[in-house]
């Protein structure tokens, strides 16, 4: 299967926006866990950390995959234009 630069390049901007949807959840679920410590549910407040820690991971991952994909489409874009890279 081949991809063109096009696809790879809505690859890298899926693969964006799934990084910018973790990066939101780190912080919703730090401010959780931040409200549950302050109201003493120290058990809950650790959830909430862990869960956090998970979307950090994710986060990690998605911005790897879409750096990745973007230079699999700027190469894509040179071999369509017939450069080479």
């Amino acid at each position: 299967m081949s991809a063109t630069a096009a696809e790879a390049a809505h690859h890298a901007a899926v693969w964006a926006g799934r990084a910018e949807s973790a990066h939101k959840a780190v912080q919703t679920r730090r401010e959780q866990a931040h409200k549950m410590a302050d109201q003493r549910y120290s058990a809950a407040a650790r959830d909430w950390h862990e869960r956090a820690d998970a979307a950090k991971e994710e986060r990690g991952t998605a911005v790897t995959m879409a750096n990745m994909w973007a230079s699999v489409a700027g190469v894509l874009h040179l071999v369509e234009a017939g450069e080479s890279s």
